[in-house]
């Protein structure tokens, strides 16, 4: 995953805890996050106007880089040796409306119009209160403008800086770019050979860019292994359309060949992971994955489970397939759980 969505989905798992994390640490604000506090708290009946120019700004700024967050509710206080930090929170007072007034108003903030934000509300417990991190993705077509005063924006450093113009005139003459990441297919999980957890996974890339992808690559290394009693192997189904292979047993990497071109909004699956998982788990299994293809940003993603969790998780399955009672259900949760992508 990019830097982007891995500050997005850190703050959707861990909550009010991460906004705690970043005052605690007096996390500075960088290319990729914003702490903004809200002109009126979110008490206003319409979003202030404020706030309307300052998610403007970001979404231009944002859009227009390589992406970022804004934690709405945290209030930044200046520090000598590190410029703009997380102060104190400052939680918004009704944290659903003005959840509503920020997507109702962000259509109309930008030409274009930005149509993958998101806003994600982070409930404090207390009353209505709470905090919104909007998460704001590369735009891959047209430069992004505000509507408020006509200025396209970049991120640069923690500020969101005019374009120069001739900077702009590039940007708007560059070549339709690719945009590949990776997603997996995952079958269910069953009991083989004796006591053995199988599980089976497919690498499947997506090109969600407006540009055509070519020389597109996959690396997967393995960084740790369960153990000797376990097995993980990969498969290329593909060598009509790819090349490359394994190096030293723990690296597989393939390369599509030429003819190979994969068109916007499109898929293409080169390679499957093969598991089979016997204790006893003397270590958990990491797999680093990257991707990428020719003038498109490489993605990092992970495949990943604790000795822990494995231990837990085997037990619990070959348990329930012993006494009959592995439903469907449950064979998918196991294999979402082993692959860390519950």
């Amino acid at each position: 995953m990019s830097r982007v969505n891995d500050i997005y989905q850190k703050i959707k798992k861990d909550k009010e805890k991460a906004i705690d994390d970043y005052i605690l640490t007096r996390k500075s604000e960088e290319l990729f996050l914003d702490f903004k506090r809200s002109a009126d708290n979110g008490s206003g009946r319409i979003l202030h106007q404020n706030d309307r120019n300052n998610l403007a700004k970001a979404i231009s700024g944002f859009g227009n880089s390589e992406g970022g967050v804004i934690v709405w509710g945290v209030d930044c206080s200046r520090q000598a040796n590190q410029g703009d930090v997380a102060g104190a929170k400052f939680p918004l007072s009704d944290v659903k409306k003005y959840v509503s007034l920020l997507e109702g108003a962000i259509s109309g903030l930008t030409l274009p119009p930005h149509s993958q934000v998101e806003n994600y509300v982070i409930k404090t417990g207390s009353n209505e209160e709470g905090f919104v991190a909007t998460y704001i993705p590369q735009n891959l077509e047209l430069p992004i403008r505000t509507v408020y005063n006509k200025q396209f924006y970049v991120r640069a450093g923690s500020n969101f800086e005019p374009i120069p113009y001739q900077v702009l005139a590039g940007m708007f003459g560059r070549k339709p770019q690719p945009f590949v990441f990776i997603n997996y297919t995952i079958g269910p999980a069953e009991v083989v050979d004796g006591g053995k957890i199988k599980v089976q996974a497919g690498f499947l890339f997506h090109n969600r860019g407006p540009g055509i992808a070519k020389d597109l690559f996959v690396n997967a290394s393995i960084k740790s292994f369960p153990g000797d009693d376990s097995q993980l192997s990969f498969e290329t189904p593909d060598l009509q359309n790819w090349t490359g292979g394994w190096s030293f047993g723990r690296f597989m990497s393939l390369i599509s060949k030429p003819k190979l071109r994969l068109p916007p909004e499109s898929h293409v699956q080169p390679l499957i992971l093969n598991m089979l998982l016997h204790p006893p788990f003397n270590d958990g299994f990491e797999i680093s994955i990257m991707c990428g293809s020719e003038n498109a940003t490489p993605m990092k993603s992970s495949l990943s489970c604790s000795k822990n969790n494995l231990t837990l998780i085997y037990k619990k399955f070959v348990k329930l397939d012993k006494e009959g009672k592995l439903s469907t259900k449950d064979r998918h949760q196991a294999a979402q759980e082993i692959l860390g992508r519950e």
